[in-house]
């Protein structure tokens, strides 16, 4: 065989191989991903999103909100992400399937902690006595905040958890100082269990009580001194070096055996200006699922996968967020992801 052969062989077989990656993969240039989030999993999705970078040359834009914000985007905004990530992975269930998507992976837990700061008024008494946060949070120059349970899971779960304690430490002034005498929030009890209201237009009453749309928004506010304390998720206060204590876990919906017990607490939410949800109280679990009419299917499929794999768990693990043992698979989920 002549050179000339060879080298024509060779250039053959290397275009061959061109075109077998370009029709695999296709065009990967100008592309980017498009990922609406809850706020708690920012910073972990955009670590794993530079490791997609870098293993794929797409780009990533993530776009964090409060969870319910994230669903409304897609069912009344009409907006088309690729992926979609929310903090309660039953958000996807009730308002994404089967419209939207027809199946979703729960892949990742977390619970609630207080968090704030060494300038927080009475820090090192919460430090050292931690049972007594409830009523730090009562004191009359204490500032606290949560998000707005109408917008956020930490909103709705944070006002379940001010319910439970009512509940835990069998003293219902705990929730109506602290919760129903400072909004216009209300409850109902039937047969045991604990019904909150959120109003569509929630008034906050008292100036010792902030409320802001996502949970993340209350960072600011926790290291300028402007709030004491926040109800937080335990991964976002560490990935954002705050102080925090630990509540009961009978409280802190960070122990799926509860289960039962949290239930007891149902709060009912308004998603958009009519659609009521009744949010019974459940162990902290994310979802993330890809839209049907996604830009980019097969690249959202790519960046799940790694999210899934030992790689995203281990991200998610250095940020202080813990990973289902396994991930659950509901519905019809793409071959790719292996289920």
């Amino acid at each position: 065989m002549s050179k000339a052969i060879g080298l024509a062989i060779t250039i053959a077989i290397i275009l061959a191989a061109s075109i077998a990656v370009y029709m695999l993969y296709g065009p990967r240039e100008n592309i980017s991903l498009k990922i609406f989030t809850a706020g708690s999993l920012k910073l972990p999705l955009e670590r794993v999103g530079s490791i997609y970078r870098e293993k794929y040359g797409i780009d990533f834009d993530i776009e964090p909100s409060g969870s319910v914000e994230v669903v409304r985007k897609v069912t009344d905004l009409g907006k088309t992400p690729d992926v979609v990530a929310v903090a309660d992975y039953r958000l996807i269930e009730k308002y994404l399937v089967p419209n939207y998507t027809d199946w979703y992976v729960a892949f990742a837990s977390n619970e609630l902690v207080l968090a704030y700061t060494s300038n927080s008024k009475y820090a090192d008494e919460i430090a050292s006595n931690p049972d007594k946060w409830y009523e730090i949070l009562a004191r009359p120059d204490v500032k606290w905040g949560f998000s707005d349970p109408n917008k956020d899971p930490c909103g709705y779960r944070a006002t379940g958890i001010i319910v439970l304690a009512g509940i835990y430490y069998n003293d219902f002034s705990i929730p109506t100082e602290l919760l129903f005498s400072k909004t216009n929030m209300y409850f109902e009890v039937e047969n045991g269990v604990y019904h909150v209201y959120v109003p569509a237009s929630l008034n906050v009453k008292a100036g010792d009580l902030v409320i802001r749309p996502k949970s993340v928004d209350l960072i600011s506010l926790l290291e300028s001194g402007s709030i004491d304390y926040a109800f937080e998720y335990k991964s976002v206060a560490i990935q954002h070096n705050l102080s925090y204590i630990e509540l009961p876990r009978e409280i802190n919906l960070g122990d799926p055996g509860l289960d039962d017990f949290y239930a007891k607490v149902v709060v009912h939410i308004l998603v958009g200006s009519s659609k009521e949800t009744a949010i019974p109280m459940k162990s902290i679990v994310y979802g993330v699922t890809i839209i049907k009419d996604a830009p980019h299917p097969k690249e959202a499929a790519e960046f799940l996968k790694l999210l899934l794999s030992d790689t995203g768990r281990e991200v998610f693990k250095e940020m202080g967020q813990s990973f289902l043992d396994e991930p659950i698979y509901y519905g019809n989920v793409p071959e790719e992801l292996g289920k």
